[in-house]
């Protein structure tokens, strides 16, 4: 499908999609790289907030950005980054928003549509508030950020990062339609603190690939790979202290090798069950090189990355119960309730390894387990969004150029269609005017983009607001509306409304309603009888003679809006009567507009068809053209598109 006719997605990310040698990066990489499979275009706005960004422009990995999505904008921060709370002991939710970032996105969303908005992390959450009415708002949170200086405080870790209080995260969570948990715990104490948005866990994990092993020459390699922070600093110095003495007192034929920049903050050095690796150039390399992955995390905030890693390279996994939060245990090393009883575990598949089979099959399974609930759950994402677009609206190329009349037939229409239906999706065929702005709801698609559209989002409604009906095929179930006939289209196949008649037919959907023509024509009448209807016959004449007393007699022939706008603009100004000389039923599509001009704007109408229009002279006034035209308006929408008027297209 082409990007015209995709979902658009506009992603906010305080974190680069490459390298992806943190676990955040893999996390967005990731939802994203998935959310472009389900045929979403995505539009990466990218706050360029961490440290290999701050100082200089990593070119090579802003070509590498470049090439994973359709669009990207980098944003650089305006202000200091990462500070301390200002106020009290917590953050307020709002505290690290930036104005440039701000700035930036309320441009992106006044210059274009999109179906979605994604926004990760909480304290980035400002971002939904600028994203219109029928942008489907999605809070990817990462962490729980309330609570976070208390739990860090109870292990004895001073505050670090983000941290706020629940009433504050609460206002960020209302933000969005969708919030994101990054595991079902998580989800639960979302919901719990009173959230009004729906809530669910969309979980991680990497793309499967099946490393490979080394050979047991030097007993059974374990391995731990993390980055320099304090939970990760805490949990590993814990589990080398509380593990060293049964591995010595078992004589352990077993190393665990501890790889990443956590390696700069742990002192492993006269320890022979530990071995510092440090910073490692691949990922891949370093679980090729180890028999089993170990994941000894008693306390933590959020999902842990690294036991996505270890499942995603289906490596044997042993895991304390707390780190196998939003993942699901296959296996009883899955799941330890202390740092113990896993070092149990180590010393005896370091004297028998047969069981590291088993616990590889267990990653595999736990691996697809994951993978299936986190494509339910973006599909289920992609189902919402589509279901919201039941509406198809084609709209004139004009659109946008205030000197046709057909821009000001289309804003009517616009309007009452956005008040009646949330998430309408306008298009216009061909391609944008590069000498005029356009607004950013419309959506620009050749005929065969619309048809892909028709096909992958299948609307119940299309209405057409253009003179030419495009010949495409549609939907056997799909209900059209038009005001044009459609040549190639059965008359029963469609409801073909009229823009002018008598007040009480169903079938009356004005065009001009509450929309004032801002054409310097339009403020002056000229002394003339414009006559609609080219075969008058004596009878006619005579009426026509009649009407016309002190009016000069023009013969305007109305089969395009083009007309219309060429015939007012060489009057310089509108007539002050209309002789119709045909039976409402033959009025074409541009005089049936006129007429209603005609109406709004108090011009005399004279139809011989009507006999209270010929020889009555009505009160045609602004006032009473709104009286008509609005019941008549909702009782159109009310009984033919949203009833059930519109099943005589079966």
């Amino acid at each position: 499908m082409s990007n015209s006719s995709k979902l658009r997605a506009l992603v906010v990310s305080p974190t680069p999609t490459w390298p992806l040698n943190y676990g955040n990066r893999k996390r967005i990489f990731s939802v994203c790289s998935k959310l472009k499979q389900l045929g979403f275009e995505i539009h990466f706005v990218h706050y360029a907030s961490e440290g290999d960004w701050r100082d200089y422009i990593p070119t090579e990995t802003r070509r590498k950005m470049d090439s994973q999505w359709d669009i990207i904008d980098h944003v650089w921060p305006s202000k200091p980054l990462h500070d301390w709370p200002k106020e009290g002991e917590d953050h307020k939710i709002d505290e690290w928003w930036d104005w440039s970032l701000e700035n930036h996105l309320s441009k992106t969303f006044a210059a274009r549509e999109y179906d979605l908005c994604l926004v990760n992390y909480t304290w980035l959450s400002k971002a939904l508030t600028l994203a219109p009415k029928q942008t489907y708002k999605v809070l990817d949170t990462h962490d729980k950020f309330s609570g976070r200086r208390q739990l860090l405080a109870n292990q004895g870790i001073d505050k670090e990062f983000f941290h706020t209080t629940e009433e504050q995260e609460v206002l960020a969570l209302n933000r969005a339609d969708l919030v994101w948990a990054i595991k079902q715990e998580e989800a639960v104490d979302f919901i719990n603190m009173g959230t009004t948005a729906k809530v669910a866990a969309l979980l991680h994990i990497d793309e499967k690939r099946e490393s490979t092993n080394p050979e047991f020459n030097n007993g059974t390699l374990f391995g731990f790979i993390g980055a320099n922070n304090n939970i990760n600093r805490v949990n590993i110095s814990r589990f080398i202290e509380r593990t060293t003495p049964i591995f010595t007192k078992y004589c352990a034929p077993i190393t665990i090798n501890i790889a990443g920049s956590i390696c700069n903050d742990i002192e492993i050095t006269d320890n022979p069950f530990f071995k510092s690796v440090g910073y490692v150039n691949s990922i891949d390399e370093f679980y090729d090189g180890i028999h089993a992955a170990i994941i000894p995390m008693e306390f933590s905030t959020g999902l842990k990355i690294k036991v996505a890693e270890a499942l995603s390279h289906t490596k044997p996994m042993l895991a304390h119960e707390h780190a196998m939060e939003g993942f699901t245990p296959c296996h009883e090393y899955h799941k330890f309730e202390s740092f113990e009883k896993m070092a149990v575990k180590m010393v005896e598949l370091g004297y028998d390894n047969r069981e590291l089979e088993a616990l590889k099959v267990a990653s595999s399974e736990s691996h697809q387990s994951t993978e299936n609930a986190i494509s339910q759950e973006l599909i289920e994402l992609k189902e919402c969004i589509i279901k919201q677009k039941t509406t198809f609206v084609l709209i004139p190329q004009q659109y946008g150029n205030p000197k046709a009349l057909a821009h000001y037939i289309a804003q009517a229409k616009i309007d009452v269609i956005n008040w009646n239906f949330d998430n309408a999706m306008f298009i216009i065929l061909g391609g944008p005017n590069q000498a005029r702005p356009h607004p950013s709801f419309i959506r620009f698609m050749s005929e065969h983009e619309l048809e892909e559209a028709l096909e992958y989002f299948k609307p119940n409604l299309l209405i057409s607001l253009i003179e030419k009906f495009p010949s495409i095929k549609l939907l056997d179930d799909l209900k059209v509306v038009s005001l044009c006939k459609i040549e190639h289209l059965k008359e029963a196949r469609y409801i073909k409304y009229n823009s002018y008649c008598t007040a009480d037919d169903e079938l009356y959907f004005p065009s001009i309603g509450h929309i004032n023509i801002e054409k310097p024509e339009f403020n002056s009448k000229v002394d003339e009888v414009w006559i609609i209807g080219d075969k008058i016959n004596d009878v006619s004449k005579k009426l026509l003679n009649l009407v016309s007393i002190g009016l000069v007699k023009k013969n305007v022939s109305l089969n395009t809006l083009k007309d219309i706008d060429n015939t007012i603009t060489k009057s310089n100004a509108l007539p002050r009567t209309i002789f119709v000389n045909k039976q409402e039923s033959d009025l074409n599509y541009s005089e049936q507009i006129f007429l209603e001009i005609a109406e709004k704007y108090a011009i005399e109408i004279r139809n011989i068809y009507q006999p209270q229009l010929l020889f009555q002279k009505r009160n045609n006034v602004v006032g009473d053209y709104e009286h008509q035209f609005f019941p008549a308006w909702e009782r159109f929408i009310n009984n033919t598109l949203l009833g059930t008027s519109l099943t005589i297209l079966d």
